[in-house]
């Protein structure tokens, strides 16, 4: 019992960050090396920084994610179509153009918060879940 109750401990104290509810999830958002151009993702598509995509350790592939930068309210919609380190947990790494959508490549780490779509456009998602 007592292993239980240590490991649930654990468990909600490595998972607090990573709520997908309607009040989103706090993350920071980082993005891909020009290196990976022309690469696999984890879905078996090619990897072109001028699409809206990013990876994620937290989110099923496929996933259509609103990242708001939380210092300045800049939004962009992306689909995770990759998957991230292991060791890379509490990020959200987008392509280069979805990056520069909400932030300036020159910070490389920008502190978002990261909204699920579930099938509503970003403007449906900013009226009642942002």
């Amino acid at each position: 019992m007592k292993r239980i109750i240590i490991f649930v401990t654990l468990m909600a104290i490595s998972m607090a960050g990573f709520s997908q509810s309607g009040e989103g999830t706090n993350a920071k958002a980082t993005f891909y090396s020009k290196s990976f151009n022309g690469r696999k993702t984890a879905t078996g598509e090619t990897y072109w920084d001028h699409l809206m995509t990013a990876a994620s350790n937290i989110y099923k592939l496929g996933t259509r994610l609103l990242v708001v930068n939380k210092s300045t309210g800049k939004k962009v919609e992306v689909v995770v179509n990759d998957r991230m380190a292991p060791h890379m947990k509490g990020r959200v790494d987008l392509s280069r153009s979805a990056f520069k959508k909400i932030a300036s490549t020159e910070r490389g780490i920008v502190p978002v918060k990261v909204y699920v779509l579930d099938g509503k456009s970003p403007e449906e998602a900013d009226d009642k879940s942002l």
